[in-house]
């Protein structure tokens, strides 16, 4: 982070990369779909990976937004970590995303029936 921002004008950069990025996703999603409609499937799936950069735009802008850190200060930080440090920590992340994502399919389905 820049010496001379302040926390205000940094958290509204970080609101603005998130509502960016999110707007973006909905008009890809948009996109996709539209074609879809007319009938159109890519023939390669690869071609299919530029719709998810404004959903990468929008998850760096919500982890500066709930950190209060610049993307690549925590990126910096999690390469001066050891290997082992790295391992752990990055395994309770996925577990605790796996749970999250498990946890709410349940209460959807629980809802939904």
């Amino acid at each position: 982070m820049d010496p001379s921002t302040t926390k205000e004008e940094f958290r509204r950069r970080a609101l603005k990369k998130l509502v960016l990025g999110f707007v973006g996703f909905l008009l890809m999603a948009g996109l996709f779909v539209g074609i879809s409609f007319a009938g159109y499937m890519p023939a390669n799936p690869f071609m299919l990976i530029p719709a998810g950069i404004p959903f990468v735009y929008f998850c760096i802008g919500s982890v500066e937004l709930i950190t209060g850190r610049p993307f690549q200060q925590l990126a910096d930080s999690w390469m001066a970590l050891k290997g082992w440090q790295r391992g752990v920590i990055g395994t309770l992340i996925v577990l605790l995303a796996g749970a999250l994502i498990i946890f709410g399919l349940a209460l959807v389905f629980t809802f939904m029936s």
